[in-house]
């Protein structure tokens, strides 16, 4: 097997070195005829066509170098399928001389989970404000809701005004004058 590889190696390196030099030299030879092309009246036309040439010499090497790779993986990957069935087999192999026996092994089994418990629905206990005793909390309470009903109280009081005096410009009459229109600079069109 190691010879079949190495000697597909060496064909394939061999083959490598070829196309590259071949690629070496028609780099030369365009090269050349664009310098010949230089001398002559009408000079695209024939660097156009040196280039064409050019270009269909890389093509087939192309074309070469890529089955000359394609070889090398299918001779790598049959090597490959080739030495792991011989692995499988060595191992059917010292399988079928071990003893019968199934060696015994002791299976542990993992504790069974503790059923989960929920503590009762109770109040959460309110933090200690400025380490203040239950009595002083009570009272700290009592005083922000205070300030709470004060504030809500505010705010009614100046929605209802607000309420009021928009009533009151309706019934008289009076509308919020239209926004100026845009000068001509600013203007949409």
């Amino acid at each position: 097997m190691l010879a079949c590889a190495s000697s597909a190696g060496t064909w394939a390196d061999a083959e490598h070195d070829r196309i590259a030099a071949e690629r070496a030299a028609a780099n030369a030879q365009l090269a050349a005829q664009e310098r010949e092309c230089a001398t002559r009246f009408i000079v695209a036309a024939c660097v156009e066509d040196a280039r064409t040439e050019h270009r269909a010499t890389l093509a087939r090497l192309r074309q070469q170098q890529l089955q000359i790779d394609e070889t090398r993986r299918r001779e790598a990957a049959s090597a490959r399928r080739k030495a792991i069935a011989e692995r499988v087999e060595a191992q059917q192999a010292r399988a079928s001389e071990a003893p019968t026996e199934a060696p015994r092994v002791r299976v542990r089994r993992a504790p069974e989970p503790a059923p989960v418990t929920r503590p009762p629905k109770t109040a959460l206990p309110r933090p200690n404000v400025g380490g203040a005793s239950g009595a002083d909390r009570a009272t700290i309470e009592r005083r922000n809701e205070a300030k709470f009903g004060a504030r809500a109280r505010a705010a009614l009081a100046r929605r209802e005004e607000v309420e009021r005096r928009s009533a009151q410009r309706e019934v008289q009459g009076k509308t919020a004058a239209p926004l100026p229109t845009a000068s001509g600079a600013s203007a949409v069109r």
